[in-house]
């Protein structure tokens, strides 16, 4: 009932993850940084590629980067 990992996982899970940590309560953020040319190119590949997928929100989001970062 001592030591760092005195809570183990239960359903076999130890098969695959270790007992509990702080890391678990941890979240991870992640970010990128890209510059406006970086930012155009991007845009334009984004909305390329939503249209052939279908995903209209994505693409107009794309559309208004490509407007803005333009003007």
């Amino acid at each position: 009932m001592a030591g760092t990992n005195h809570i183990l996982p239960t359903g076999a899970a130890a098969r695959y993850t270790g007992g509990l940590w702080v890391g678990k309560y941890l979240k991870i953020v992640t970010y990128q940084e890209v510059d406006v040319k970086a930012s155009l190119m991007l845009a334009k590949y984004t909305e390329t590629q939503a249209t052939f997928e279908g995903m209209d929100a994505h693409r107009y989001a794309a559309t208004i980067r490509l407007q803005n970062l333009k003007a």
